[in-house]
């Protein structure tokens, strides 16, 4: 009976701590997953306003927008290259120099003074007997004549109900027409 005892509490000792071990797992893979979902304070900016707001790069457009209205009595200036660079009257001669957007909007303004960022692909022609020009004019498509033709079902749309009806029953005149040929 005592050999019985020890073996069952063991069974049961091994149960318990297996059951510890998985809720011990669940528990740190929650924490993985709630550390992952915690932003990377890394790829924010700071607001030029307020030194206190930290925005996504892709959000700072509208956020300056909205917070220059919080703040109208600071003196920032757009950079012309870049709206999304404020700086100081003052500062902004220096920046408009050193500017990293500056290369891209001079060679948007002037592309055949600049060197090109990328090398031109070459135009290339292949030779064709095909002239699209030359073909025959053909008569254009019109669907209304092709349906009044043909047997397709039309449904007269925004008459009033007697129209409608006057409609419907030329249809199905028209209909019996077609079947007996």
């Amino acid at each position: 009976m005592l050999l019985l005892f020890k073996k069952f509490n063991k069974t049961l000792a091994a149960r318990a701590l297996k059951e510890v071990a998985e809720q011990d797992y669940r528990r740190q893979a929650k924490l993985v997953v709630k550390m992952s979902a915690l932003p990377n304070f890394e790829e924010y900016v700071v607001c030029p306003y307020d030194s206190s707001h930290r925005i996504l790069p892709v959000r700072l457009t509208y956020h300056l927008t909205r917070c220059a209205k919080n703040f109208p009595s600071s003196k920032l200036v757009r950079c012309p290259y870049n709206t999304t660079h404020l700086h100081s009257a003052a500062d902004m001669q220096n920046h408009v120099i050193e500017c990293p957007d500056r290369s891209t909007a001079e060679r948007f303004m002037l592309p055949d003074v600049l060197p090109p960022a990328e090398p031109r692909a070459r135009e290339f022609l292949i030779e064709s007997a095909e002239d699209w020009d030359a073909d025959p004019p053909v008569q254009t498509y019109n669907p209304a004549t092709y349906c009044e033709n043909a047997l397709v079902i039309r449904n007269l749309q925004g008459a009033q109900p007697a129209v409608r009806r006057a409609f419907r029953e030329s249809e199905r005149r028209r209909f019996r027409e077609k079947n007996q040929l």
